[in-house]
């Protein structure tokens, strides 16, 4: 099995600069947007769908945030509100359970990917402002991942039917 935190830490080591590192990251922002929009359109389920779509919000946001930072040279303000997505007990996950939890795995994937990514960038760097910025965008990036995680355990708990 490959580990790919080993792979993402080996690339790092491959760019020659913050600005190349900047520049992977505005990609991958990109990649995961498409992918959240592109669920997405798919999902019976509205929670589901609304966490999908916050997302991809969310990843355009950390994009706008790096593009600012490249070209300004001064790390933007990282904001990340925690938005409460709870699965009602009155709307189930469709009858695509199973498809729909692992596309909440993935996502859950793609988002510990890229805490992981901006820690080891904060991790590289000594400007204490480069260090603060990317550290903020990890914060954001591990809230979307509890976020996800709520909706995981919520669709796979046990609960007594009454």
């Amino acid at each position: 099995m490959k580990d790919i935190l080993k792979e993402i830490a080996d690339e790092l080591d491959r760019l020659g600069s913050v600005d190349e590192a900047i520049a992977v990251a505005i990609e991958l922002e990109n990649e995961g947007r498409e992918y959240y929009l592109e669920e997405a359109s798919s999902m019976d389920n509205a929670t589901v769908k609304d966490l999908y779509m916050f997302l991809a919000d969310e990843e355009k946001k950390h994009a706008e945030y790096l593009h600012q930072y490249r070209e300004q040279k001064k790390a933007p303000v990282v904001e990340f509100n925690y938005p409460e997505f709870k699965a009602s007990f009155t709307e189930e996950f469709s009858g695509k359970k199973l498809g729909e939890i692992g596309v909440l795995l993935a996502a859950l994937r793609f988002e510990h990917k890229s805490e992981y990514f901006y820690t080891e960038l904060a991790k590289r760097t000594d400007d204490e402002e480069q260090r603060t910025f990317f550290e903020n965008v990890a914060a954001a990036e591990r809230g979307h991942y509890r976020i996800i995680d709520e909706l995981l355990e919520a669709a796979t708990e046990f609960r007594m039917q009454t």
